[in-house]
């Protein structure tokens, strides 16, 4: 017990089993400004409640950006019974054009798109250490709102799935 109680706040386990990178701390959203497409905002309720799986990209949506929001469309659809516990969202920082918008309405139909304002999209790219910038990442933010993780999407999917299946068992939130 004095041994417990000698290694509370010092010691940290060298090896984690979560795929992702962690945000220690997690950290709440405290500014979300975004508008959908259509021109209805977006605000920071909409973080709350479920588990969210968002991808951040610019508005012409490369390889990269397919395949990121491939990865977190097909994350969701695994889940299974808990699919409805998650959702998906992708912010960009200008308005798409509508081929992209109906690409997306055939392909990512639960899909979430937002057009989020400069501060919005600095807090993600500002709350990991060395991070040039936020496109080519999928953050993980909790049903309270918090960030607390991202994901690469140069990484496996597999990954991901696995960490929010985990969190999912042991969480008695969203």
């Amino acid at each position: 017990l004095a041994l417990a109680w000698f290694l509370v706040g010092r010691w940290h386990p060298q090896h984690t089993t979560n795929h992702g990178e962690l945000l220690n701390p997690a950290q709440p959203v405290a500014h979300f400004v975004a508008t959908r497409p259509t021109g209805q905002a977006l605000g920071a309720e909409f973080l709350n409640g479920r588990w969210t799986l968002l991808y951040i990209g610019a508005a012409n949506c490369d390889q990269r950006c397919r395949t990121g929001l491939y990865d977190i469309r097909q994350i969701r659809l695994a889940l299974g019974k808990d699919m409805l516990r998650a959702q998906t969202l992708w912010l960009m920082p200008e308005r798409p054009d509508e081929d992209l918008l109906q690409w997306l309405g055939r392909e990512h139909v639960d899909l979430t798109v937002g057009v989020a304002d400069v501060q919005t999209l600095d807090f993600f790219s500002r709350q990991f250490p060395h991070s040039v910038d936020t496109d080519g990442w999928i953050y993980l933010i909790d049903p309270l709102g918090n960030l607390f993780m991202r994901y690469s999407t140069d990484g496996n999917p597999k990954g991901i799935l696995d960490d929010l299946q985990h969190l999912f068992k042991i969480s008695k939130i969203g």
